[in-house]
């Protein structure tokens, strides 16, 4: 490899974690003497691109969504300009946790496969590969982790991601994200799924509380512009890739996931998936053993699963101007137990630490 004069950085961040990871490689480039050029891509928009008589760097940092990459930087990758040999590098930021002193692992799926072959179709050359489990965000699962353990996470990766932008600045290859390949292969199928339906399902279990003060600032902040206002009251569309940014970022805690509403859902889903199956088979006598049938039913349940979501949100939506519809989401959505951490605020409550000190 040719030592490269420059290093451009693309990152989509919800919480926090892929800036930080950038931040993190940019300092090794910074020490260096090289110019450095960090930008968040949110709601694509136009960004700085590498001077043809360069010798660029560039890396793609991004939140794995449902082991992919998360969606707007496929979208970006995809509309990136040709690489003509120029090399790359790929970072995902993954859930990671601790366990008393052990620091476990988050799991990638297609989230390198996929971009890396986009870019190399595009005419790139990849020249490292970097999963970083920083804290898990996902609190819509579990509640955000304490300070204490997420101060932790971050100092053990810190050294861990700067040591990875030393080498491939020097011209070493770092395929660590191949190391799990084998695991990340089977997760293909949840991969799939995630992208052809359940992303379109998790953007339809958010929900603005009576706590919402309609400030805008979750508008403001959404990277995929996914939020507008109707009737008064936040509504979340179908490009929402649950980056969790507004729950964590809403100063009113307002945000939720609606547990119990997503429930209903899966039910209204499987039950429609169930009756519709039963009825085509009686009305056409096809059979399901046929080879095409288990795709044409799993695409038929996804498809389902979209509709519902989006129909019982569209009620649920108009019903949160009901008091009693109000308090059924509170009792029934996990994130509005006291105490349920949110997250991102602990990032910039560690950012400011650092520079007060």
């Amino acid at each position: 490899m040719t030592n490269p004069d420059s290093l451009y950085v693309y990152y989509i961040s919800g919480t926090g974690n892929a800036r930080l990871t950038s931040q993190w490689i940019i300092e090794v480039a910074d020490k260096k003497g090289m110019k450095t050029v960090v930008q968040q891509i949110d709601r694509l928009r136009k960004t700085d691109l590498p001077l043809p008589e360069e010798r660029p760097l560039t890396g793609f940092v991004y939140p794995t969504h449902g082991f992919n990459a998360a969606p707007l930087m496929l979208k970006f990758i995809a509309g990136f300009p040709r690489g003509d040999g120029r090399e790359i590098f790929l970072a995902n930021t993954r859930a990671g946790m601790k366990l008393y002193k052990l620091f476990t692992p988050g799991l990638s799926g297609l989230a390198l496969i996929v971009p890396a072959l986009i870019l190399r179709l595009k005419g790139y050359r990849c020249v490292g590969f970097r999963p970083v489990d920083l804290p898990s965000n996902w609190i819509s699962v579990h509640p955000g982790l304490k300070t204490k353990v997420i101060e932790s996470i971050i100092d053990h990766w810190e050294p861990k991601v700067k040591k990875f932008a030393e080498d491939i600045l020097a011209g070493k290859r770092i395929y660590r994200g191949l190391y799990s390949l084998p695991v990340d292969l089977v997760l293909i199928p949840v991969a799939a799924a995630y992208y052809l339906a359940g992303r379109f399902f998790l953007a339809k279990t958010f929900i603005a509380n009576s706590n919402c003060n309609n400030c805008g600032i979750c508008i403001e902040e959404c990277p995929t512009e996914s939020i507008t206002m109707i009737r008064g009251r936040p509504y979340w569309k179908m490009t929402c890739e649950s980056c969790m940014r507004c729950m964590n970022r809403c100063p009113q805690q307002a945000i939720e996931t609606a547990h119990g509403m997503a429930t209903g859902m899966i039910l209204l889903a499987s039950a429609a998936y169930g009756w519709l199956i039963k009825t085509v088979i009686e009305f056409t006598g096809l059979a399901p053993s046929a080879w095409w049938w288990k795709g044409f039913s799993d695409l038929l349940s996804f498809g389902l699963m979209v509709a519902v979501a989006y129909i019982v949100y569209l009620i649920m939506h108009y019903g949160m101007h009901f008091r009693a519809v109000r308090i059924v989401v509170r009792f029934t959505s996990l994130t509005a137990i006291p105490g349920w951490r949110r997250y991102s605020y602990l990032i910039r409550g560690r950012k400011k630490k650092n520079n007060d000190s």
